[in-house]
């Protein structure tokens, strides 16, 4: 696999690429925005991670879902220690915070055992799905009553019930929202928490952390988010996206 691979080494990554790719003619491009990336990942968690990611770029999802293991097609995905796969083509250029967030926390932070909240802090760095912000997902969801509630998605099996239009903005809005409330270094000594052998539960972790309960918050931030209502444009867009569900 490593001899179809062009190299090209900047501060922070090992970036791989295919000759006569896209890839490679935006290489420069891909490394400075990842490198800007890879800088405010890790400001605002204040950490540095040790070593160089190693970044594939391919061509196609089916390549990335081939890597992946599952010959499943897909955007992207991150593997520990410090791997990342992502399409880069004309349709799909699968770059950017959210599988650096991935890693990069991973690496200084610890890997929690919940989904929600690892997808949640990715997302928090990521602010959009589909250029649109998470909390105005969010906000849809609640008015069309299809908001799942957290004390739901916290756990893996249903998080992983859902379709990802739905679980992923959910997920960063209440990052968000959190990190805004009570600030980073709390939401991390919770992070830090879930990934230690002093979790205790999502819910016991939560209470003692933010000495409120998942449900007291949760309250709190829908009525937040109803407070925060997209232009009839962003509103139209998203109801095309989630008509089918």
């Amino acid at each position: 696999m490593e001899g179809k691979w062009s190299i090209k080494h900047s501060d922070n990554y090992i970036f791989h690429y295919i000759k006569d790719s896209l890839g490679e003619k935006d290489i420069e491009n891909i490394i400075n925005i990842q490198e800007q990336c890879n800088k405010h990942i890790s400001k605002v968690l204040k950490v540095s991670m040790k070593g160089k990611i190693k970044y594939f770029l391919c061509n196609s999802r089916e390549e990335v879902g081939v890597s992946y293991g599952d010959n499943e097609p897909c955007s992207g995905f991150s593997r520990m220690p410090n791997e990342i796969w992502a399409v880069y083509n004309e349709k799909n250029k699968c770059i950017g915070y959210h599988e650096d967030a991935h890693i990069i926390s991973y690496n200084t932070l610890g890997v929690p055992e919940s989904t929600f909240i690892r997808e949640g802090l990715a997302m928090y760095f990521d602010r959009v799905w589909f250029g649109i912000d998470n909390n105005f997902w969010v906000h849809e969801y609640l008015k069309r009553n299809k908001y799942v509630s957290i004390t739901d998605l916290i756990n893996n099996k249903e998080f992983s019930k859902y379709s990802d239009i739905l679980t992923y903005p959910i997920a960063g809005a209440f990052t968000e929202y959190l990190i805004s409330l009570f600030g980073i270094e709390r939401f991390k000594g919770f992070y830090v928490q879930l990934s230690s052998l002093r979790n205790i539960g999502f819910e016991k972790n939560f209470k003692e952390v933010f000495q409120q309960s998942v449900e007291e918050v949760e309250e709190k931030f829908k009525s937040y988010i109803l407070s925060i209502r997209p232009n009839d444009a962003i509103e139209k867009e998203i109801v095309q996206y989630i008509s089918n569900f």
